[in-house]
């Protein structure tokens, strides 16, 4: 009798399983095992659809540069008279920032010191509170009346904390858009806004100030107006990237970059599109060569190093694969000659 009962039940792989009445009386026990096992089948399905909506994962390697190995640098000043020093001088220094007898400019270039050291961490709140009263109409006056230094200094330090970085935020959800509906851009459209994406622009902006020397309303125009100088290593950057990068995104379903959606738009095989991609690079090296035999640009040429420079780290950084994401050992020991090793003069 048992046995033709087991007989008569539907099988486990079908998964298909109905909570109908059955033809012939069974044991109320066999009802909940009936409803247990549909239950637990019902949970695998669950736990297999969540892992494949999960993010999917790039596979980059452990990082080098680890928690372990930077508390493995010697610190000479962790004692507590530094410390309690430190934390002496932090207090001053805000006092100061918060007093409102100091003239904007003062305030302006005390923020630009702290920052330069490294010490905007610990002023967060106040720098905000700062800037946010400069970016306000209250200070209409003292935009009227603030020197061509300030307006520069001001322009940097508004933009650098997100008062004026609409353009990258946009082309950041611009992407983030496409990455979620499963969208393949044309290559064009891919390209406008992955040339910003890039953060190229945002970088060369801050060298502008940083690199000093006179600063002129023209070059501030072409900053904001976002000038070939900063155009061309931006694309340069973004082109060298992809090169790198796009194998591993096309196989983790990743559909925005340069080689797929060349492909997608034309028919082309990866090989034809990455050397179109390479073409456009060359290209974009021609450009840049112009400029910097242009004698009527409003920049330094420092400030055109800086931008060629921008090209030729991000060629020198994607030239044997992706050596941000995952580098191999000639990207790490050109870190770390560079960085972490002292320079010896034996």
């Amino acid at each position: 009798m048992a046995l033709s009962l087991f007989t008569s039940l539907p099988s486990v792989n079908s998964m298909d399983w109905k909570l109908e009445k059955p033809r012939h009386p069974l044991p109320r026990t066999f009802h909940r095992t009936r409803m247990n096992l549909r239950v637990t089948a019902c949970s695998v399905n669950l736990k297999k659809s969540h892992e494949e909506s999960k993010r999917r994962s790039a596979n980059y390697q452990p990082t080098t540069w680890s928690s372990d190995f930077l508390q493995s640098l010697r610190n000479d000043y962790a004692d507590n008279i530094y410390r309690d020093k430190a934390m002496e001088l932090e207090e001053e220094v805000r006092c100061m920032m918060n007093s409102g007898d100091m003239e904007m400019l003062t305030i302006l270039e005390m923020i630009d010191d702290i920052q330069r050291l490294g010490l905007g961490h610990r002023y967060e709140k106040d720098l905000k509170r700062k800037l946010d009263r400069i970016s306000s109409s209250e200070q209409r006056k003292f935009q009227a009346e603030k020197s061509l230094h300030a307006t520069a200094l001001c322009f940097r330090l508004l933009r650098q904390h997100g008062y004026e970085w609409a353009d990258l935020c946009k082309a950041f959800l611009q992407e983030a858009k496409w990455s979620s509906n499963s969208i393949t851009p044309s290559f064009e459209e891919y390209l406008e806004n992955a040339w910003r994406s890039v953060s190229g622009t945002v970088i060369l902006i801050h060298a502008y100030f940083l690199l000093g020397g006179n600063v002129s309303k023209q070059a501030l125009d072409y900053l904001v107006n976002y000038d070939e100088l900063l155009r061309w290593p931006s694309i340069i950057f973004r082109l060298c990237n992809d090169l790198a990068t796009s194998s591993v995104k096309i196989e983790r379903g990743e559909t925005a970059n340069s080689i797929s959606c060349y492909m997608y738009e034309t028919g082309a095989s990866e090989a034809e599109a990455r050397k179109h991609v390479e073409k456009l690079i060359q290209k974009a090296w021609r450009n840049m060569n112009k400029y910097q035999m242009d004698s009527e640009t409003p920049f330094a040429r420092r400030f055109v190093a800086a931008a060629i420079n921008l090209a030729r780290i991000a060629e020198c950084t994607y030239q044997h694969g992706d050596g941000h994401g995952a580098p191999d050992s000639r990207s790490r020991n050109r870190i770390s000659s560079l960085i972490i090793e002292p320079i010896s003069f034996h």
